[in-house]
């Protein structure tokens, strides 16, 4: 073979490697997941076996809830298709174990043995004089049960008056194959309904709610829109696009819709877990939220406004000081960098989007260009010379520079809480622990934090002690930078050893054997777990891969409407256990 051959052999060779290293790269990337989701059939979820459990901790002030359990009684009636045969049983327990257990009454029937008509028909027979509202939904609802009381609170229910939602069938939704209508039926309509033939069949049933008085709630969430306005990367969390479709098309703001939420439909069952802990148990410190006023003739008492009470929170917010640094990518500056803006951006001190080049977006913010190109490869170069160009132009006014990706949502006084017993002139960092052979480093995914002293090292010495060049694995090759100088890698766990970071979405850690033994994530983490309810702290920071939409229900929930009559309750100061501080703050 001549030096020509050779050399033509060679570059054939070094070119058919680099195309199988770019086909393994694109195999497991979202791109690949998000395009076999769009190519295959519809299917419905593959509903498991298991149990997460109940939270070991309770600081919440629950008292008018409990109230509002005892004067507002509602029988849920939770009904399944016939083509729920195959996983209807196992999600029924889902429901049961998640919002059921807030119902006064609970009952599960299948369409396959008796109809709906007939259940009505049943139930008015059993139970009528114990209780005031009956709730009909689909198996694929999650329901909150205290905001649905403060709604019918202002209704008598002896009054002929109900309630009524479609939802329309989406075959991508990977839930319910069968359009349904769920239904809030008062006492004295349901005795109507029994009492004057209006059970015999659909017609006049039909006819008979014409009838009765129909009561408006945009907290039913009525859902039937074409499929095509519905993005295919939204299929496995539908459960987000009713509030998406009025936010993006009727011009309805995010806080109206997910703070009037009672039901949340075209919920997995995973997704139920989720909800029943971001609504119960996630808070943000410092931060007692508001309780709208309960007047109404209807309801036996009053309860007071209580104002927002976020002292604490503020107090943390000038003392604990937090530059958020985002790197993004140019794709996502209209949809994450906007949503971040809007949502938990606006805890940060500041917060500084970095990109390959300088600009402003459409919707007025600016990204700073670090003359580094957009690409995942060059992630270690962009992340350096973001840390350089904050801590060059903003040292002066932080303690702490928080990194994160632009699908990341952080709980920013839940991170001030984790940081402030720390000096910020000690050269420590926080984060998910990951570990690879020798090195201990954080997840980039969940983000990481660094005292100003661990930046001020990066800056000076990365040059000479660490990896040159652009081109290196961010967050490993941080973790193996910060160590050679001298940085301490920070335990973030609460003191029940729950995890504060997440570098995945929350069902990874939240719901039992979710993941296969030879899934990645069991070999990175360097510290072991919970599962169930004990997974994740009450003062959880950050959670990754969370999409614009869910950024904005994440930041309704925690910080503007938490399910009413729960007064989030955070553990007292030690001067204060004798006299719990929720009593203080909150007197009924």
């Amino acid at each position: 073979m001549n030096l020509v051959g050779f050399f033509r052999l060679l570059i054939l060779s070094t070119l058919f490697w680099l195309f199988v290293l770019e086909l393994l790269i694109f195999y497991n990337s979202t791109t690949f997941a998000d395009l076999i989701e769009f190519i295959q059939k519809p299917y419905r979820e593959n509903v498991e076996s298991y149990d997460v459990g109940l939270r070991s901790q309770h600081w919440d002030d629950d008292r008018i809830a409990r109230i509002l359990r005892e004067q507002v009684r509602v029988h849920c009636l939770v009904y399944m298709d016939c083509t729920d045969y195959k996983f209807g049983a196992q999600k029924a327990m889902h429901v049961k174990n998640s919002w059921g257990r807030r119902c006064n009454r609970l009952t599960f029937i299948s369409q396959k043995e008796i109809t709906l008509l007939e259940a009505y028909h049943q139930i008015y027979v059993e139970f009528h004089k114990e209780l005031d509202w009956l709730l009909v939904v689909y198996l694929d609802s999650y329901v909150i049960m205290e905001n649905l009381r403060y709604l019918l609170a202002h209704y008598s229910p002896s009054e002929e008056v109900y309630f009524s939602a479609q939802h329309a069938v989406y075959i991508y939704a990977h839930v319910g194959e069968v359009s349904s209508t769920d239904y809030i039926f008062s006492r004295e309509a349901l005795e109507r309904l029994a009492t004057r033939n209006c059970l015999q069949n659909e017609i006049f049933f039909r006819e008979c709610l014409k009838r009765m008085k129909k009561a408006l709630s945009e907290g039913l969430q009525s859902f039937n829109v074409p499929h095509e306005v519905i993005p295919y990367s939204l299929r496995n969390k539908f459960w987000l696009w009713p509030c998406a479709f009025r936010a993006v098309y009727d011009n309805q703001s995010w806080e109206n819709c997910f703070g009037g939420a009672i039901l949340h439909p075209y919920c997995r069952a995973t997704q139920m877990y989720i909800l029943e802990f971001v609504y119960y148990h996630l808070r943000p410190y410092g931060h007692l939220n508001p309780l709208p006023e309960l007047r109404s003739p209807r309801f036996p008492m009053i309860i007071k406004y209580r104002p927002l009470n976020d002292r604490l929170a503020r107090y943390m917010y000038r003392s604990v000081r937090i530059i958020c640094l985002v790197i993004s990518w140019p794709k996502k500056y209209m949809s994450a960098v906007k949503a971040i803006s809007e949502t938990w951006g606006r805890h940060c001190n500041r917060v500084v989007y970095y990109g390959g080049s300088t600009r402003t977006t459409l919707s007025g913010v600016k990204i700073v260009g670090l003359n580094v190109s957009d690409t995942r490869s060059n992630l270690w170069g962009k992340t350096k010379a973001a840390f350089h160009h904050a801590y060059k132009n903003y040292a002066h006014e932080a303690d702490w520079f928080y990194k994160a990706d632009d699908d990341t949502y952080a709980v920013m006084e839940n991170m001030r809480k984790l940081l402030q017993p720390y000096s910020p002139a000690s050269p420590i960092y926080f984060g998910s622990p990951f570990k690879l052979a020798n090195t201990l480093y954080m997840s980039g995914g969940a983000g990481y934090v660094l005292s100003k002293k661990a930046v001020k090292l990066l800056i000076l010495g990365a040059a000479e002690k660490c990896l040159p060049g652009d081109q290196g694995t961010e967050d490993y090759t941080m973790g193996k930078c910060l160590r050679i100088l001298n940085v301490d890698a920070g335990d973030s766990r609460d003191l029940m050893g729950r995890h504060r970071f997440f570098s995945l979405s929350l069902e990874h850690f939240l719901i039992p054997n979710h993941d296969d033994d030879n899934f990645w994530l069991k070999e990175y983490l360097y510290q072991v777990t919970g599962t169930g309810m004990e997974c994740c702290s009450t003062y959880s920071i950050s959670i990754h891969n969370v999409s614009p939409y869910k950024m904005h229900f994440l930041e309704t929930i925690l910080y503007k409407s938490r399910p009413y009559g729960l007064l989030a309750g955070h553990p007292p100061p030690r001067r204060l256990r004798k006299k719990p501080l929720w009593i203080q703050q909150y007197r009924l």
